[in-house]
């Protein structure tokens, strides 16, 4: 009987923390599937757009933009479906172990009513009113008599309710299995995307050794990374504004005071790792182009790295944006406290999340050629409040 009980109260707990995690898988799930809706969407915009400007022959930099857009958004997508697998893939595995803890709470059940049965029949019809008439006086009777219809009606209770949760978990299972497999078909369906996606960039380089013979295409080439640093500026400005609270959650995360966590990165001036192992193509400051005859300034370093290269974090911070940015691709900007940001662009397979905090030498992504004319390669950038400032001076040597 002792053990019998044991059990229960094991199972009764197993169930308890099972229902627990399923309840959390299920809200985790509903936030994967509208993430999923928001990507599906922002692709199909992506797809009239380059419809339109395929009708456009002279259009070639902004399908190149759109096309570079729709690579990283279909990555994004194949990589959240894969999350949202995982998550059904747990569920289902959960829903399996509270299957299997019910059946097992309902054997014990069924073999206690088996004993009970075994001994009525020994007994005869008339056991509980022996028990009854045995009694010592009569408050025993009555406590016998509560006892036994207690026992009788709960566990006519406990098995119907036990009965009706294994019909509902394998209920849901079932549908739990299809969705599995309408995910894996999605993710089917997404890769062929990407391999037709891959073949277009065979068209885009193509295009773009046109685009390098054609000066009006350079000169809107130029504008467009004009425009990219611009509008890095203006969120850095932006960024400004909360820096405060930038600082203080550094600090809080970091367990320092806001005085403390605001000297972590100027100390580290000269010393800070490399973004990425590569060659170096683009200084900070002012460039002379030799075939337009005109200067731009360059907002932070170019290196040429292999696509796929890790990306790392060169100091901790906190992740404050995650986006993607005409010339410049995907792009991601890291507060690290006291008004100073980095800036990592022409990424892909980005592993951090907004409002999360990296490490210092964290990998948050991957080089690629998102945004970027000229091959795979790491934009970085280092900022000092509103004013941009040369990051060789901030990388070891």
């Amino acid at each position: 009987m002792q053990k019998a009980i044991t059990i229960l109260l094991s199972i009764f707990i197993t169930f308890g923390l099972s229902y627990g995690q399923t309840e959390d898988l299920d809200k985790s799930i509903d936030s994967q599937s509208k993430k999923l809706k928001e990507i599906r969407k922002e692709i199909d915009r992506l797809n009239s757009r380059i419809n339109k400007t395929q009708k456009d022959e002279k259009a070639t930099l902004k399908q190149i933009q759109n096309l570079d857009k729709q690579i990283a958004m279909v990555t994004q997508l194949k990589k959240e479906l894969q999350k949202e697998r995982r998550l059904k893939e747990s569920q289902i595995n959960l829903l399996s172990e509270t299957i299997q803890t019910t059946d097992q709470k309902i054997l014990v059940m069924k073999e206690r009513a088996a004993r009970r049965a075994v001994r009525a029949y020994k007994l005869g019809q008339n056991r509980d009113i022996d028990l009854l008439l045995t009694s010592g006086d009569v408050h025993q009777a009555l406590r016998r008599s509560a006892y036994l219809s207690a026992i009788n009606e709960a566990e006519k209770i406990t098995l119907n309710e036990l009965q009706g949760m294994i019909t509902s978990n394998r209920r849901d299972q079932n549908s739990l299995t299809k969705k599995l497999g309408e995910v894996k078909r999605n993710i089917r369906e997404e890769e062929q995307a990407g391999r037709q996606i891959s073949s277009q960039q065979k068209k885009k380089e193509s295009q773009l050794k046109t685009l390098k013979r054609d000066r009006k295409s350079m000169q809107q080439q130029v504008k467009t990374k004009q425009a990219a640093a611009k509008k890095i500026q203006g969120m850095i400005q932006d960024f400004e504004k909360q820096k405060q609270e930038i600082l203080r959650d550094l600090a809080r995360h970091w367990g320092m005071t806001p005085e403390q966590a605001a000297q972590e990165f100027a100390k580290n001036k000269g010393k800070l790792s490399w973004p990425v192992q590569g060659t170096l193509v683009g200084r900070f400051g002012p460039h002379k182009n030799e075939k337009l005859g005109t200067v731009t300034s360059n907002p932070g370093i170019d290196i040429k790295a292999p696509k796929g290269k890790s990306v790392r974090a060169v100091m901790h911070g906190k992740v404050i944006a995650i986006t993607w940015i005409p010339g410049f691709g995907n792009t991601i900007i890291v507060g690290h406290g006291d008004s100073y940001y980095t800036v990592y662009a022409h990424i892909d397979n980005i592993q951090v999340n907004m409002n999360g905090y990296v490490l210092k030498d964290q990998i948050i992504a991957q080089v690629s050629d998102t945004g970027s004319l000229d091959g795979a390669r790491l934009h970085f950038e280092v900022w000092r409040g509103k004013d941009k400032v040369d990051p060789l001076k901030w990388l070891k040597r």
